[in-house]
C-alpha cells in the first residue's frame, strides 16, 4: 500500500465517523487500535533510522522535523546507544551532535542534567566514555580532525560545550595524539590551565601514561601556554613526584631528552636551564650536557642564569654551588630585574641568608655600596653590621 493510498483511507474514515454516517463503535475502536499499532511501528522505524543518520544522510532540517514529531525517537537504543551516541562514534554522524543535542534538552533525553544525551555514558567496549568524550576524543584520519572541531565549535556557539567540560571530563586527555591535533590546540586555546590543573584520580595529566609521541604532543603545548614556569615540568603529583621525574622513570633519560630536545632548539632561546637550576639542580649535568647553548640566556624577567638562581634565595645558590664563584664583575655590579636587588644582597636576604657570600660579593665589586638604592641601603647595613658583629665575636 502506497503512502497516499493509506492517507486516503484515513480521511475516509475520519470523514465518515466525524459526520456519524458510520456509528459502527466496536469497528471505530479496532480501527483505532490498529493505527496505535501503526504508529508504534513507525515510531520504531524512524527510532531505528535516527540511530543510522550517517548511512541515509538527511538533511539537518528533515532531522529536527522527526525529532519534533517522533521525540521518542531521539532516545531509541542499538545495543544499548542513543542516536547521538552513535552519530559520535562514526564519521559521518557527527554533524548531527548539534541538532540531536538541541533536541534531546527539549525533550528531556537522559534526564535533566543530561544535556540532550551529550553527557551520557554509552555502553560501548565498557569504557566509560560520554557523548561528549566519543565527539572530542576519537581518532579521525583525513579531514576528520576539522569537521569534528567544527561541531565542537558550534557545541560551544549554543552553549552546550563548556569551559569548565574541559577539565570535568577530561578532554586534554581524550584529544592528546597527532590525529587529534586541531582539536586539542582549539581546547588548549581556550583552557591553557587544563594542562596544568586537570586531574584523572588525583594524577596531573604528565603522570598518567602517555605513549611518548603523545606526551610529546602535551609537553609541547605546556611550554607554549606556560613558558614562564618551565612549561609542565615541574608539575607534581600528590606524592611531590614532579612530571621530569616521573618521565624520567617511564622513558629513561636518553628517551625523555630526546623528547625534550625536539621541543628545544638555539632557535627557540627558551631558557631551560633557568627552570633546571632551580627547580631540579639534581638533573643539571644532564641538561648542560644537552643544552649548553641556553646557558647564556636571559628568561622572560631578563635575568641571567646566575640572577634566576641568585632570585630563587641563598638555598638554592648554594645547592648550585659552582655558579658561584663563575659570577663576572658585570653581573655582580647588576641589579636583579625584578627585585632590584646587587647580588650581595640577594644573598643577605631570608631566614637563611648568607653572609659569608654577601660579603665576598661585596668585596670583589665595592662599588655597588655608592650605587645603592634608598631600597638597598637598608640590607646593606643591615649586612654590613651583621659581618662586624661576627667580627668582634670572633
Amino acid at each position: 500500500m502506497s503512502i497516499s493510498t493509506l492517507q486516503s483511507n484515513l480521511e475516509f474514515i475520519k470523514s465518515l465517523y466525524f459526520h456519524e454516517e458510520w456509528k459502527d463503535e466496536k469497528c471505530r475502536d479496532e480501527i483505532l487500535e490498529a493505527l496505535e499499532e501503526a504508529n508504534e511501528k513507525i515510531e520504531k522505524a524512524f527510532g531505528k533510522s535516527m540511530c543510522q543518520l550517517s548511512y541515509h544522510k538527511p538533511s539537518i532540517e528533515a532531522v529536527e522535523k522527526v525529532a519534533n514529531k517522533f521525540p521518542s525517537t531521539l532516545s531509541y537504543q542499538v545495543d544499548g546507544s542513543l542516536p547521538i551516541q552513535l552519530a559520535a562514534a562514526n564519521t559521518n554522524g557527527f554533524p548531527y551532535i548539534p541538532v540531536l543535542a538541541k533536541e534531546g534538552i527539549h525533550y528531556k533525553v537522559g534526564g535533566e542534567d543530561a544535556r540532550g544525551g551529550l553527557l551520557m555514558i554509552d555502553p560501548y567496549e565498557n569504557r566509560g566514555w560520554n557523548t561528549l568524550q566519543w565527539l572530542v576524543g576519537i581518532l579521525g584520519h583525513g579531514d576528520n580532525d576539522a569537521k569534528r572541531l567544527d561541531v565542537i565549535k558550534e557545541l560551544r556557539k549554543m552553549g552546550l560545550l563548556l569551559k569548565k567540560d574541559i577539565q570535568e571530563y577530561h578532554l586534554l586527555r581524550y584529544t592528546c595524539d597527532e590525529r587529534c591535533k586541531e582539536r586539542f590546540e582549539y581546547l588548549v586555546d581556550w583552557d591553557p590551565n587544563a594542562l596544568i590543573e586537570t586531574r584523572i584520580e588525583n594524577q596531573p595529566l604528565t603522570h598518567l601514561g602517555f605513549p611518548s609521541d603523545n606526551l610529546f604532543q602535551f609537553m609541547r603545548a605546556g611550554f607554549e601556554k606556560h613558558p614562564n614556569i618551565g612549561g609542565l615540568l615541574f608539575v607534581k603529583d600528590d606524592e611531590g613526584v614532579n612530571a621530569l621525574d616521573a618521565i624520567f622513570n617511564r622513558f629513561g633519560t636518553e628517551k625523555t631528552m630526546e623528547m625534550l630536545h625536539r621541543i628545544f632548539s638555539p632557535q627557540n632561546n627558551y631558557p631551560i636551564l633557568h627552570h633546571v637550576f632551580v627547580k631540579a639542580p639534581e638533573h643539571i649535568p644532564t641538561f648542560l650536557n644537552k643544552f649548553p647553548w641556553a646557558t647564556q640566556l636571559r628568561d622572560h624577567h631578563g635575568r641571567s642564569l646566575q640572577q634566576a638562581v641568585l632570585a630563587a634565595g641563598p638555598d638554592i645558590m648554594n645547592a648550585n654551588n659552582f655558579l658561584f664563584p663563575m659570577l663576572t664583575d658585570d653581573q655582580i655590579r647588576e641589579k636583579d630585574a625584578i627585585t632590584t636587588l646587587y647580588p650581595f644582597a640577594a644573598m643577605a636576604v631570608g631566614g637563611n641568608a648568607d653572609l659569608e657570600k654577601s660579603f665576598y660579593l661585596l668585596c670583589r665589586c665595592p662599588s655597588v655600596l655608592e650605587r645603592r638604592s634608598i631600597s638597598s641601603s637598608t640590607i646593606t647595613n643591615a649586612v654590613t653590621g651583621k659581618i662586624r658583629k661576627r667580627s668582634d665575636s670572633v
